[in-house]
């Protein structure tokens, strides 16, 4: 599921929907989102960081935040959950696809590869 500016929530889509994953875009609310039928939530900090109390630690779905630049609060706000991983912007895209296929299958991630990028 993919949260962000609308430029860059089709750039996502179509990366990941080429590689055999299946995207959705979520709009601004988000109360009728089954935890069940998403495995990843994409958005970029700080247009998605209100989402992510409710996504990442409520309905415990893990989370890929795209920032451009570190500041103090992104790096508390990284500290507060086990399920949140951090790429910075421009994506390596295949670093992106190989988390986002990792968290999917379930695998087990190192916070050391993935904790920022």
């Amino acid at each position: 599921m993919i949260y962000d500016e609308a430029g860059f929530s089709r750039v996502c889509t179509a990366l990941l929907e080429m590689s055999g994953f299946t995207t959705g875009i979520l709009g601004t609310t988000f109360s009728n989102l089954d935890s069940s039928d998403v495995g990843v939530f994409v958005t970029s900090y700080p247009y998605g960081a209100f989402m992510l109390d409710e996504i990442v630690k409520k309905r415990n779905i893990p989370a890929i935040v795209l920032f451009d630049n570190l500041d103090e609060r992104f790096i508390n706000i990284l500290h507060e959950y086990d399920n949140l991983y951090c790429m910075i912007k421009p994506l390596d895209y295949e670093k992106f696809k190989g988390l986002v296929h990792q968290l999917l299958i379930g695998s087990q991630v190192s916070k050391g590869d993935y904790r920022i990028l």
